[in-house]
């Protein structure tokens, strides 16, 4: 009895994250999850309490944590900005861009819920690490925006690799297009 209650709960989660993509959360409709994984409204209910707990389930499984890939790359003191990236960053990134979907609901699609600062937060988590990088290694000091934009730049460079994804070498690709862009300049290229 306790796989098939595991089949339905994935079956739903399954619905949601196919509807919170193609829509966003303020969009979706319980009854179209419901319908799609072919559950009763009542049922969806019973393991869900209302759409935000639903949500919940569904963006609490994104493997999303760049402070920890953040602290990792700055306990790395040999190489060059690109290959402390690739040993500590690219892996993690390329795994969370296996959830591509998962991380566009997350930044994109998550108005009206706790989650609505998701993008933010990660702008936020990269602005430090670069501003902690930059006050670590560089001979010179520049102003705090500077990260900002960086930081903003990053995060909307994956987001588009999320929103576009092909696949795991397409995503590694452009994410190595977007470090060197990112470290050594557009001219690089």
């Amino acid at each position: 009895m306790q796989v098939l209650k595991e089949e339905v709960r994935e079956r739903i989660l399954a619905a949601a994250i196919r509807v919170f993509y193609e829509k966003d959360f303020r969009s979706a409709k319980m009854q179209d999850i419901a319908k799609l994984a072919d559950v009763s409204a009542s049922l969806l209910y019973s393991y869900f309490e209302n759409k935000e707990k639903l949500f919940e389930g569904v963006v609490s499984s994104v493997p999303f944590d760049f402070d920890r890939i953040a602290r990792e790359e700055e306990s790395i003191l040999e190489g060059t900005p690109s290959e402390r990236f690739r040993i500590a960053a690219e892996g993690p990134l390329l795994d969370m861009l296996a959830h591509h979907k998962l991380l566009v609901i997350l930044v994109d699609k998550s108005q009206g819920t706790a989650f609505e600062h998701a993008k933010d937060d990660f702008v936020e988590s990269i602005e430090r690490h670069i501003r902690y990088m930059v006050n670590e290694r560089a001979p010179l000091r520049y102003p705090d925006l500077l990260a900002h934009v960086l930081a903003s730049n990053f995060v909307e460079s994956l987001m588009e690799v999320a929103r576009h994804y092909n696949g795991r070498d397409e995503a590694r690709d452009m994410l190595a297009l977007i470090a060197q862009c990112y470290y050594e300049g557009v001219n690089s290229l």
